[in-house]
């Protein structure tokens, strides 16, 4: 399982991975499958960006 939250809101979820990669392939683009995830958010295109959707996975490392 995969987790997925958002940092400015209470959003969250887990998604399976195996079917993550059924659905978008082994080199399925992370970055567009996030950016379908913040679809149906009511802050996706708040005009401050400071108040944008921001998903994150924090089960992923952090790359420096």
């Amino acid at each position: 399982m995969l987790r997925v939250e958002c940092t400015r809101c209470p959003r969250k979820g887990s998604y399976n991975v195996a079917k993550l990669i059924a659905q978008h392939g082994r080199q399925g683009n992370m970055t567009k499958w996030m950016s379908d995830l913040r679809g149906d958010c009511p802050n996706r295109n708040h005009p401050q960006m400071n108040q944008r959707c921001d998903l994150i996975c924090p089960d992923l490392p952090k790359v420096l």
